[in-house]
């Protein structure tokens, strides 16, 4: 059972949020808030979550700030960031303070419930269009560098373009014509030799690489 909570201002998205995920047997929502300090404040009495679904604009503190707090005080709680903003200022404040994932609004509600669970089994789910967000940049001289930098193979550098561009292992796959399971195994060994262990690590790499 995947324990949730929800800190989202706006009611009925809240509301819609608890109805979407209570639907799912494997998820249990065991608090809803409207601010990052109610939040904060009943996580010691009502139980650390395994996930907190974070707004970014919030009455008093922001999303933002309340995942910077999260994290420092409970760093195994994982923060999935749910938003309608794509700027590439608030995606990489996020990341910086600690969340674990980055997905928008406007994903499908059974898309969301997936992503919870891969979250739970240690991915990082963040939405294509963020992905591109953060990575358009880099995408030019910086990604054709990392790769000669870490040495990776042929396949691995075709496989690192297609995480840089947001695909997913599917689209990765019916592109280069190879297995799912199979391009897993290629972004595990991308992941080893750039020493990072999630899609949010590889980003965090690619973003700290540029600047150095």
């Amino acid at each position: 059972m995947i324990n949730i909570m929800i800190c989202e201002d706006v009611k009925e998205v809240r509301e819609g949020l608890k109805y979407l995920l209570s639907m799912d047997q494997d998820i249990h929502v065991s608090g809803c808030f409207s601010s990052g300090e109610s939040l904060l404040e009943k996580i010691p009495g009502c139980g650390k979550p395994d996930i907190v679904l974070m707004d970014i604009v919030l009455p008093g503190i922001s999303g933002i700030e309340t995942t910077r707090r999260i994290k420092k005080k409970y760093p195994e709680i994982k923060i999935l960031i749910l938003t309608i903003f794509e700027e590439e200022e608030k995606i990489l404040n996020a990341i910086q303070a600690g969340a674990t994932g980055y997905i928008l609004k406007n994903t499908r509600p059974g898309e969301i419930i997936s992503q919870i669970k891969a979250l739970q089994s240690g991915g990082s789910p963040i939405s294509p269009n963020v992905a591109k967000v953060l990575l358009d940049e880099f995408r030019k001289d910086y990604s054709a560098n990392l790769e000669a930098e870490y040495s990776l193979t042929p396949r691995e550098k075709e496989i690192m373009q297609g995480i840089i561009k947001g695909y997913t292992y599917r689209e990765i796959a019916e592109q280069h014509k190879i297995a799912s399971s199979t391009v897993k195994k290629h972004i595990l060994h991308i992941y080893k030799k750039l020493k990072v262990n999630s899609k949010v690590e590889f980003l965090k790499k690619v973003m700290n690489w540029e600047k150095e």
